[in-house]
């Protein structure tokens, strides 16, 4: 079966064939319009003539390799398409003068389920009232729009950091939270938020579905790993279920019996998608995603870990479900198999395919999108023969066929960073250009019904009336996310939010020695202010955001944002040279996005009201008493304003270098946010807090630890759990008569009470990898 888009311009190509003279032609032909048809079932095809002269022969080409001969007056064929498919049927005519030709694209497709499945999403259509609502995470706010005049009809205030959105029977629109923990429901005939219902403290919900049957409403929970249940009346959480790691996008099936969950940030060993029975409310199955670990790495694929698992996209035929994410090439580096990171072999873009009735990802199936930058959402056409899916690092949404998987076109210039997409039954496909604060609206009524490629873009509907972020702030946030800009990334592969989507972190260690470096763990970027903490980079290579100029170049492949006579001038062209800083407006703002990041997301490890528990009051005495606040020092937890570097222990030969200079120590980052960092240590090499502070401490010089008993051994790695730069104005409820009031001056005070804790002290490496980059955090998000 050919591609579609060869095989429509071949077929928009026919006029003229080679065999007859050419003549003006008489004979006229035509097929009636025709549906689709099941797969294994007969379909006929009648074919119309006209002004002939003379016998009139027919000869069929039905697209799957069936072909006729030319006989007199076959102008009926009933055919059977044995599988799924969009298959080019020619019929050739000619006569005693000339000839003609009909040409079009049948699809076959699978048996259709009853109903439609429902998916977490920022972006939702509400049918009966000709109306779409978009969550505006930045905004704090829901959008709602006229579907039929594209136009805005009103912005909704709603709590802090909207980032999901379902629709009710019953006229309630749902938004959840991810800042405040909660959700909001909203009448839609009123537009008034009649009631707040709050979540566990600190958890993360970033995703949000109704059942089609309408008996549940599931969140995921991704800083708690749980999926909860909730009733759709009142938003009561009826039971949860614990997951593990980070899930993130929730689906349910078309008859409400099966829920998927993407686990967001992966293991070492392979991506994860569990499955729920929605009856007895447990895990059922887990589609294992493998790692690829033998493609050869080339421009056109690569190794990779399956990561940043958005969210999961079930077909109308019920057999499939399209997750999109990307892959991680941690395979790839010097120190590992000695082939240097390329734009092309760092991270690609993935859409992973599970065959739900077998519980297993069909690897053989697994799409990789050339030069493309973090996908995130799928939707299907009614038929189920074609995929949309929004790449948001690449400012389009492309279309794929969905039984071949092969590219049919684009829907480009949709705005920055297209996340939530909606197809109405007009074959309109809404478009949530997040971060353009627009929404593109594009007429696919050819595509849906196979007839041409031809798309055209309706509107960009405006969402937002006032922007809350600075102007220069959220320049910066486009850029941060933007592949397609060719400073960028050369072959649009990469952007800083490749590695640091929604400002935190991708759980990966990379081999950046072919950069000047050695094994570098990704952190979170959130609360360090840019460089609020001093210089950034493990090795502190960069002493301002500006120099990620140098990463642009060498490891994203982008032309950077410099020009050569401005690198050219003094050491600008070196980090921690002649300033960079106001020779660029993008560097300048992609500064002003990292300096917005002023908090920490909330530890969910602290006790309900956000204060410490009784382990974490006991263990800041103890981590007062070994001296940690040695290094973790300040309001920020951290002496890296005063350029120091640090060997724990813990600098070896993989860590390589310093901006191709020796590398004598680690830069001491802060502890606050650690919670949700894992693995530890700037290479990556311990798994859990208790390994950084016992199997990578062996010679207690990273901490006095082995004087710990497991208890306090215990209470410590608690309180460093409970960092999030929250200021205990008060002492804790079990906290010791006498123990001094905790602020964010003295959090982190040298407090050492002598003996070892003095000579060996702490630094628990967490910082910023090469590259500090991020997508989606803002700056004034209170902890």
């Amino acid at each position: 079966m050919r591609s579609l888009p060869k095989l429509l311009g071949l077929l928009g190509g026919i006029c003229s064939v080679a065999a007859w003279p050419v003549v003006a032609h008489a004979i006229t032909a035509s097929v009636a319009e025709r549906a689709p048809s099941l797969a294994g079932e007969a379909v006929t095809f009648d074919l119309t003539i006209g002004d002939a002269v003379g016998p009139v022969q027919v000869r069929w080409d039905m697209g799957d390799e069936t072909r006729t001969e030319f006989t007199i007056g076959d102008v009926q064929q009933v055919h059977t398409y044995a599988a799924p498919g969009h298959y080019p049927v020619l019929a050739t005519v000619k006569d005693d003068v000339g000839f003609t030709s009909v040409a079009f694209v049948h699809t076959a497709h699978r048996p259709l389920v009853t109903g439609s499945a429902a998916g977490s999403t920022d972006l939702v259509y509400d049918q009966p009232n000709a109306k779409v609502y978009t969550a505006n995470y930045d905004n704090d706010s829901v959008s709602v729009l006229d579907a039929g005049a594209l136009t805005r009809l009103a912005e909704v205030p709603v709590a802090r950091g909207p980032v999901g959105l379902a629709l009710t029977a019953q006229g309630k629109l749902w938004v959840l939270h991810r800042d405040a923990h909660s959700l909001s429901i909203v009448d839609t005939a009123s537009l008034a938020v009649e009631r707040e219902v709050m979540l566990p403290y600190a958890s993360q919900p970033m995703g949000l579905a109704i059942s089609p049957t309408g008996d549940a409403a599931y969140v995921t929970l991704m800083a708690v790993g749980k999926l909860l249940k909730l009733d759709v009346a009142s938003g009561a959480v009826l039971s949860e279920l614990v997951l593990g790691g980070t899930p993130r996008g929730v689906s349910v099936s078309h008859d409400g019996s099966q829920i998927y969950v993407t686990r967001f940030i992966s293991e070492d060993s392979h991506g994860e998608v569990a499955r729920i029975d929605a009856a007895t409310f447990q895990v059922s199955a887990r589609f294992e995603l493998a790692a690829d670990t033998t493609t050869e790495d080339t421009d056109q694929q690569g190794r990779g870990l399956p990561n940043y698992l958005f969210s999961v996209g079930l077909s109308p035929d019920g057999l499939f479900a399209w997750v999109p994410g990307k892959k991680d090439n941690i395979f790839r580096g010097p120190f590992r198999d000695q082939l240097a990171l390329t734009d092309d072999n760092t991270v690609r873009p993935l859409v992973a395919l599970l065959n739900v009735a077998e519980g297993v990802e069909d690897v053989a199936r697994r799409i990789d999108l050339d030069d493309r930058n973090l996908p995130n959402q799928v939707v299907f056409t009614p038929l189920g023969d074609y995929a949309f899916v929004s790449v948001a690092g690449s400012a389009l949404v492309e279309v794929r066929d969905t039984y071949t998987g092969e590219f049919v076109t684009a829907l480009k210039e949709t705005g920055f960073a297209p996340r939530g997409l909606a197809l109405t039954e007009t074959d309109r496909l809404f478009v949530h250009a997040s971060l353009s604060r627009t929404v593109a609206v594009y007429d696919v009524a050819d595509i849906v019904s196979s007839h041409d490629l031809i798309t055209k873009k309706l509107a960009d509907i405006p969402t937002v009336a006032v922007e809350k972020l600075d102007a220069q702030v959220l320049r910066g946030k486009q850029l941060f996310v933007n592949s397609a800009d060719i400073r960028m990334s050369d072959q649009g592969y990469i952007s800083c939010a490749s590695c640091h989507f929604d400002g935190a972190e991708d759980g990966r260690v990379w081999d950046f020695g072919s950069v000047g470096e050695g094994l570098r763990n990704t952190v979170s970027l959130l609360g360090r202010r840019g460089t609020g903490h001093g210089n950034v980079n493990w090795s502190g290579s960069f002493d301002e955001i500006q120099d990620s100029d140098d990463n642009i170049r060498d490891l994203f492949g982008g032309k950077g944002f410099l020009s050569a006579e401005q690198l050219a001038v003094g050491t600008v062209a070196t980090p921690r040279g002649d300033k960079k800083a106001g020779l660029s407006p993008e560097l300048d703002a992609l500064a002003a996005f990292l300096g917005s990041l002023d908090t920490h997301r909330p530890s969910p490890f602290r006790n309900a009201d956000g204060s410490l528990t009784q382990d974490g009051v006991a263990g800041r005495a103890i981590f007062k008493r070994l001296g940690c606040g040695f290094c973790h020092t300040g309001a920020d937890g951290t002496d890296s304003a005063g350029g120091k570097l640090h060997d724990v222990g813990t600098v070896k030969a993989s860590s390589g270098m310093r901006a191709g200079e020796p590398l004598f120590g680690i830069d001491t980052p802060t502890l606050n946010g650690v919670w949700e960092t894992a693995p530890y240590l700037h290479d990556g090499s311990a798994p859990t807090l208790r390994d950084v502070l016992v199997t990578a401490n062996p010679e207690d010089r990273h901490a006095f630890t082995s004087a710990l008993s497991e208890a306090e051994l215990g209470q410590l790695i608690a309180y460093v759990q409970q960092l999030d730069g929250t200021v205990d104005l008060e002492p804790s409820e079990g906290d010791g008569a006498g123990d001094e009031e905790t602020s964010e001056e003295n959090l982190f005070g040298c407090s050492a009470a002598g003996g070892r804790g003095d000579r060996h002290a702490p630094l628990l490496a967490f910082a910023l990898v090469a590259g500090l980059m991020t997508f989606g955090t803002r700056r004034g998000r209170p902890a």
